[in-house]
């Protein structure tokens, strides 16, 4: 491709496709002059070129720069292609999303599900005080890597679908826009308002009770029956699922779900000190073992995580060759 040759001879040398995802399309790199590895994203290319979503793609990464936190994946640059397309410059990440894990593992053990998800509850309070509602929490979107000590860190991708609260203007989010229906709040389905944070916390209990049971509380085999259950307020007994759960923790889940946003935590903050309650052995050791790799990260050659060639599961096969 004519931009990808115009890359490589000016600033990045491209590698290969290590992921996909609804809107956009991920490339490891190395910049051609300081050696640095990086993750470029790109549009999709059946993707529309219009105005709307070009913004948006850059607002994702202009949002995301601002929020300064271990636990969200940092943008580094927004570049332009010849033909003045943007893309964006992020940090290189090796290891295996959320979801890539519980493919390979399975239901996760209470203890590896609360430490995983308190360091997700620091990085959306983060994203919070810089009023920042990202509307696509859930385990794909949550990136299990190695800190610089060797500690299991998790980071949070795509700010893709997110919205800034102090943008009036901005439209409610459409719930069809959406890859995966389990992660809309009910009050989003049943008046379409605005999302805030009540929304997000709804999303981490979602994405709690996935990592704990390998499923989404209130997924059914059509999107119509997924937007009743949730609509229905009628919570899932996680300690039936899983009589291992510690019922205290089950009521922390059940809180983040509740139909009503008054009754859920006031913030992610305090949702995460709830979770630190549990898990106090420290955080859980680094899997051995995990599915595909996803969005914008690769796994190391020598990694606890075995390496996978080729583009992501979402990916179609004509990107293979970008």
């Amino acid at each position: 491709m004519i931009w990808a040759k115009q890359l490589i001879e000016d600033n990045y040398a491209l590698e290969r496709v290590i992921g996909c995802g609804d809107s956009g399309i991920v490339v490891a790199a190395r910049h051609a002059r300081l050696g640095l590895r990086v993750a470029l994203k790109f549009l999709r290319p059946d993707q529309p070129r219009t105005p709307e979503v070009v913004q948006r793609f850059v607002r994702e990464g202009q949002i995301t720069a601002r929020i300064q936190n271990a636990h969200v994946t940092r943008v580094l640059d927004i570049g332009r292609l010849p033909d003045a397309e943007p893309f964006l410059v992020l940090e290189h990440l090796e290891g295996c999303d959320l979801a890539a894990l519980l493919a390979s593992r399975g239901p996760l053990s209470s203890a590896d599900a609360v430490a995983y998800m308190k360091q997700a509850c620091a990085g959306v309070a983060s994203a919070h005080a810089h009023g920042v509602i990202h509307r696509d929490l859930k385990p794909s979107n949550l990136f299990l890597t190695l800190a610089p000590n060797g500690a299991p860190l998790v980071k949070i991708l795509d700010f893709g679908m997110a919205q800034q609260s102090s943008n009036v203007d901005e439209p409610p989010l459409n719930p069809l826009d959406l890859s995966s229906a389990p992660v809309v709040a009910p009050e989003q389905l049943r008046t379409g308002r605005r999302a805030d944070p009540k929304s997000d916390i709804w999303a981490l209990g979602a994405t709690l009770f996935t990592l704990l049971t390998g499923h989404p509380p209130f997924e059914r085999s059509y999107v119509t029956e997924t937007y009743l259950a949730i609509l229905s307020g009628r919570i899932p007994d996680l300690t039936a699922l899983r009589p291992d759960i510690e019922r205290p923790l089950a009521a922390i889940v059940e809180r983040c779900l509740a139909a009503d946003p008054e009754q859920r935590f006031v913030s992610a903050a305090e949702l995460g000190t709830a979770l630190a309650l549990f898990g106090k052995q420290g955080p859980p050791p680094f899997p051995r073992r995990a599915a595909s790799t996803r969005a914008n990260h690769e796994r190391p050659a020598q990694s606890p995580v075995p390496p996978k060639s080729g583009a992501s599961s979402r990916c179609s096969p004509q990107y293979a060759g970008l």
